[in-house]
């Protein structure tokens, strides 16, 4: 058993339903409203699948075997094993994360963002996204021994997507892993004030930044920089 970055996850739908379970026992300024911030269609009706689920389920975590023959540059998939996909997550091709943001923090506030490595982002137009496209490529991936790169064959040839290349079209400055051991027992201000009773979630983040009427430039700007790197898609 060996975990790949290409596992498949769970529908955006379940995520959706465990992180509402999380939320029900919250209050925060203002009232809620789910039904606008869904993400996308739902999965199973019963909602059965969300409650086989444990409580700190990671989609992150979740193992696929993989064949005992394959050799390096083999299909982990075989064109007669290739699953039919159907969309479940709708992406945000209209930036609603940054118009919200736009939207959200006042002029100084938003010129403390644009200082952050996000900051560009708030000029960014509507995102065209194709999923079949993502589906059809990770059908085409083939197994090597590097963890930290995918590399998919496309006709006769493979091609590599690592750290380099998600630098090269996000823009953003990539130097490597970080070290989060570091803040792992640290006491955190912003974390104590905001999720305290909680987990934090992608959910709860969302809930945060709209409803919460932050006194502080930096605090709101640290939650507008959680929001977008956990909402954006």
């Amino acid at each position: 058993m060996v975990k790949t970055r290409s596992s498949i996850s769970p529908s955006h739908s379940v995520k959706v339903a465990a992180d509402k379970k999380k939320m029900e026992d919250v209050s925060d300024d203002g009232d809620r409203d789910d039904s606008d911030r869904s993400g996308g269609s739902g999965g199973s009706s019963d909602g059965s699948l969300a409650e086989d689920l444990p409580e700190d389920y990671d989609s992150e975590d979740l193992e696929v075997e993989v064949r005992n023959d394959l050799k390096e540059w083999d299909l982990y998939f075989k064109p007669s094993e290739k699953i039919q996909g159907k969309v479940m997550l709708f992406p945000n091709q209209d930036n609603i994360v940054v118009k919200n943001i736009n939207s959200k923090l006042t002029k100084d506030q938003r010129k403390l963002f644009r200082g952050t490595c996000f900051g560009y982002f708030l000029d960014s137009h509507p995102v065209g996204f194709q999923s079949q496209l993502v589906h059809n490529a990770l059908h085409r991936e083939v197994y090597q021994k590097n963890e930290k790169e995918m590399w998919f064959k496309f006709g006769d040839e493979n091609f590599r997507f690592s750290l380099a290349e998600f630098a090269v079209v996000s823009g953003l400055l990539c130097v490597g892993d970080a070290d989060l051991s570091k803040y792992t027992h640290r006491e955190n201000a912003f974390v104590d004030r905001y999720f305290c009773d909680q987990t934090v979630t992608v959910s709860a983040v969302e809930h945060r930044f709209m409803y919460i009427d932050f006194k502080s430039d930096e605090y709101a700007v640290k939650m507008a920089v959680l929001y977008f790197v956990t909402n954006l898609w």
